[in-house]
């Protein structure tokens, strides 16, 4: 995608944010806002810890002692930068931290093996909440028609998703290269050769880690949930913040209700107006204001800039500017 095009969806959205926020009103948002008080710090000290968290979980992904923790979270904090800051979301932050790991001396295929193991965990783990949201709102008939047909099929999607992570981590076979051989109708021999050899390696690591390690596995899956759970701990003290009444569930249902955005509008820089409208929608969905699902989401953003800030500190302090020398 050119930057022109990001640059045009991103005003688009920013417009969309404007357009919610006029909607629902100025004074309630700014007013909901400052009801949170404590809770921004709360919110941005939470996110800070579940990024530490994931950081343990790709420190966990590759082989015991190849690379330091303290390592490994200034990466995973670069990552963060690059996907807040740039507005490319995982498309840039995944390859680059795989990238910095292998400038830590690690061999390229467990580099990004690791990367893709993590990110694909914590997506297995965010499709096992998004399945109880999903549910939780079909069953209570809480969306309207249109939103219920997107649902349903968000809801396949994710169990096939599950399905196939199963399969892999069960058996050892993976699917990316095969699904990728199965393209030469539509992109031709040649080039679906070259991306499934390319794919080969990493996939190869990937799969041997799911399958063959079942103790790291486990552990990183744990990793993975108290990660969520963390994210499910923001809702509940902006919610508590603003003084909305609310049941046990509902931080989870909000929670696993966005978790489509990412992959469904990853062409959308920093999901920019999407997630505002989502928040906003989820909230209409369990009874709460939508103002306040419009505020949670501002506050997300907030957070994320504060964390993504020191992450350029990480950043610098990596030493890519000079040119870091990789430890052997």
């Amino acid at each position: 995608m050119t930057r022109t095009v990001r640059v045009l969806l991103f005003i688009v959205g920013f417009g969309i944010v404007v357009l919610l926020v006029r909607h629902v009103g100025v004074r309630v948002v700014t007013g909901m806002l400052a009801r949170v008080g404590w809770g921004f710090a709360a919110v941005t000290v939470v996110y800070a810890l579940c990024v530490a968290i994931r950081a343990a979980a790709l420190w966990r992904s590759v082989p015991a002692g190849a690379v330091r923790y303290a390592d490994v979270l200034r990466i995973r904090l670069s990552g963060e930068a690059v996907e807040k800051l740039t507005l490319t979301g995982p498309f840039l932050a995944e390859p680059a931290k795989g990238w910095l790991l292998a400038r830590r001396g690690l061999p390229a295929a467990d580099a990004f093996a690791a990367v893709a193991a993590e990110y694909l965990l914590y997506a297995v783990v965010s499709a096992w909440l998004a399945t109880f949201a999903l549910s939780m709102l079909l069953a209570r008939g809480s969306l309207p028609p249109a939103a219920r047909i997107g649902a349903v099929v968000v809801l396949s999607v994710t169990l096939a998703f599950i399905a196939a992570f199963a399969f892999a981590a069960i058996t050892g076979i993976g699917l990316i290269v095969p699904i990728a051989r199965s393209t030469r109708p539509l992109v031709g021999a040649s080039l679906a050769e070259r991306v499934a050899l390319t794919i080969d390696p990493v996939e190869r690591v990937l799969v041997a880690f799911l399958h063959a390690h079942p103790t790291r596995l486990a552990q990183v899956i744990v990793l993975e949930v108290t990660a969520q759970l963390l994210l499910v701990l923001e809702i509940w003290i902006v919610i508590v913040a603003i003084g909305l009444p609310w049941r046990w569930s509902d931080p989870f249902v909000v929670e696993g209700g966005v978790k489509f955005i990412d992959v469904a509008f990853s062409f959308v820089p920093g999901q920019v107006g999407v997630s505002e409208g989502v928040f906003a929608m989820l909230f209409g969905a369990i009874g709460l204001p939508a103002a306040a699902g419009l505020t949670l989401a501002l506050v997300r953003r907030i957070r994320a800039l504060l964390v993504a800030a020191a992450g350029l500190g990480a950043f610098a302090w990596y030493g890519l500017a000079s040119g870091e020398r990789a430890i052997p």
